[in-house]
């Protein structure tokens, strides 16, 4: 794997001397003394990270972050900061700008694991979907790998809403983004409390997928419906919970009765050999919306083919 680049603005000397020759084995590190010349090729040829030290130009900082990070869309660059104990309260204004920060006094080892820490913490962050905070498809599809490798055997849950759209387009968004997020809460409470190893990723919209180990798949499923079903009358007016539709428009604008939202789940189980790659499973589980989708009500079924 290709390692990744960092540029380090920084004083010659220690600790830095000390800390290249360290981060070398683990990321490629290319020093500047020349500020000029260091903003220059942040612009011309972005790193995979930024490690500044804050005592060589405090002038710099500004201008790094107001006239370069943000005027130029460089914000997803993680910027690491170097300073010194003394320092610490001048840089207050600037913690919302700065990704990690390092002392002068921590040791190469601790650099490197900060450095590590600070990376997966952005790369989880930067995946999450905005609505809920679930991890998106990048942390989805890393999962999925992980199990088709697995000896053990595991189920793959897709979940989504019926009639979602017809709903939002009635109740408005908030109140559409209101039962997403209900039904986040619904599927990450009630993985956890079946599994410690359980994986919750929202693929979209109203799609979202579990992953948990085969054997409480089906319980989980049952009691994600179980408390839709508890939830779903705080979305919905007296007068469509007492009719037992609603009336909206379809996509071609006609004025259409639509079934109450309800939850459909469609569980693939995973077994080592079974699946060569993860859109196999994905197909597999489109196979099984189309027959959930024919059904009425909030429903689940299990792929029991081999």
């Amino acid at each position: 794997m290709k390692k990744k680049l960092f540029f380090a603005f920084w004083k010659r000397g220690q600790p830095f001397s000390q800390w290249k020759k360290y981060l070398s084995k683990f990321f490629q590190i290319k020093v500047f003394s020349d500020q000029k010349k260091f903003l220059e090729a942040l612009l011309f040829s972005p790193p995979d990270g930024i490690l500044y030290d804050y005592e060589k130009s405090k002038e710099g900082l500004q201008v790094l972050i107001k006239d370069i990070k943000i005027r130029f869309n460089l914000v997803r660059i993680p910027l690491i900061l170097i300073v010194n104990q003394e320092h610490l309260q001048e840089i207050e204004k600037w913690l919302l700008a700065i990704d990690e920060l390092l002392l002068k006094e921590d040791s190469p080892e601790e650099v490197k694991l900060r450095i590590n820490l600070c990376l997966k913490r952005l790369e989880r962050i930067s995946d999450n979907n905005p609505l809920t905070g679930l991890p998106g498809n990048v942390s989805i599809e890393k999962e999925l790998k992980k199990i088709i490798q697995s000896e053990t055997p595991w189920a793959v849950g897709y979940v989504d809403l019926d009639n979602f759209k017809a709903y939002n387009d009635l109740y408005g968004f908030t109140k559409g983004d209101e039962m997403i997020k209900n039904l986040a809460r619904i599927l990450t409470s009630t993985v956890e409390s079946h599994t410690p190893y359980g994986f919750i990723g929202h693929v979209g919209g109203d799609d979202f997928v579990f992953i948990v180990p085969l054997e409480v798949a089906e319980k989980i499923a049952q009691e994600i419906i179980k408390k839709f079903e508890i939830l779903i009358p705080t979305f919905l007016s007296e007068e469509d919970l007492k009719r037992g539709c609603f009336i909206s428009k379809d996509r071609q604008g006609r004025v259409c009765t639509f079934p109450l939202p309800s939850v459909s789940i469609a569980i693939v189980p995973v077994k080592k050999g079974k699946f060569k790659h993860t859109g196999e499973i994905a197909q597999r589980a489109g196979e099984i919306k189309k027959l959930l989708k024919a059904k009425e009500g909030s429903v689940y079924l299990i792929d029991r083919r081999s």
